[in-house]
Formats: C-alpha cells, sequence, structure tokens
C-alpha cells in the first residue's frame, strides 16, 4: 500500500504530463467560504422547499418565488469569499497545471479567486439577468 506522500508525488505528475486538465467542482467547495450545500444535514432544501426553485412553479408564483431565492442566493453570497480551495485551483490555472474549471456552483467564487476559464454548469448570480414576464405584470 502507498502512503499519501507516494500518492501525492504521483498524482502531480500525472498533472505535469496532462494535455489538458480540468477540475470539476460542486457545493462542497463553497461550503468554507459559508455557502451551505443544497443537500445534506445543513443542506438549504432542509430549510427551503425546493419547488420554488422549479422553472414550472416560479412561472406561476413569481413573486412567491423571489423571496426564496433572495435569501438562497443573495444572503448567503453578499459576503463569501473564495476559500483556500477556489484560490488553489486559480493557483493551478496561472501555473499551467490547470486549464479550465467546471462548476455547477453560481456563486462566482472561481472567478473572484483568479480563475480564468470557468464554465459554470448552472450559470452565475452576479450575471443574474431579471426580464419581464406576463405572469409578473
Amino acid at each position: 500500500m502507498t502512503n499519501l506522500a507516494d500518492s501525492l508525488t504521483k498524482t502531480a505528475d500525472i498533472l505535469k504530463q496532462s494535455k489538458f486538465t480540468m477540475a470539476f467542482t460542486g457545493a462542497g467547495i463553497s461550503v468554507e467560504s459559508g455557502i451551505p450545500p443544497f443537500r445534506g444535514e445543513h443542506g438549504l432544501w432542509n430549510k427551503y422547499n425546493q419547488q420554488v426553485l422549479d422553472l414550472g412553479y416560479f412561472l406561476n408564483n413569481p413573486a412567491h418565488c423571489w423571496i426564496y431565492i433572495r435569501g438562497i442566493f443573495y444572503d448567503f453570497f453578499a459576503d463569501a469569499k473564495p476559500n483556500d480551495a477556489h484560490r488553489m485551483l486559480a493557483k493551478m490555472e496561472s501555473s499551467k497545471l490547470l486549464n479550465a474549471v467546471v462548476t455547477q456552483n453560481i456563486d462566482n467564487l472561481h472567478y473572484q479567486a483568479g480563475s480564468e476559464t470557468v464554465y459554470e454548469f448552472h450559470g452565475n448570480s452576479k450575471k443574474l439577468k431579471v426580464f419581464k414576464m406576463r405572469t409578473c405584470l
């Protein structure tokens, strides 16, 4: 059985030889920054009904949903700062050990940490576009 140092050395060698390396992140990376995950013991779905983020429900109940959207995405994200994991990925990118980050997170913390090539699977709360819909009028 190899020890941790051997495993880290082997991982570093693989990264150095890689032609294109991507990191995939999700809610767990931002927990240390004060943003709770959606699932799990301290997840947001224990506090909120996930129906408030369902598009169909939103289209029929926009005023109700915006109350929760604000609480979930703006109150939790407002003071969040990148943590060591975000900064390490940015440093790996600037050192050419990482080509891109693919994330499910919409908290903008990868960009704040200095990552430049970030593919945001669910978008970015800082770039949210508000538009008028007939149901809102």
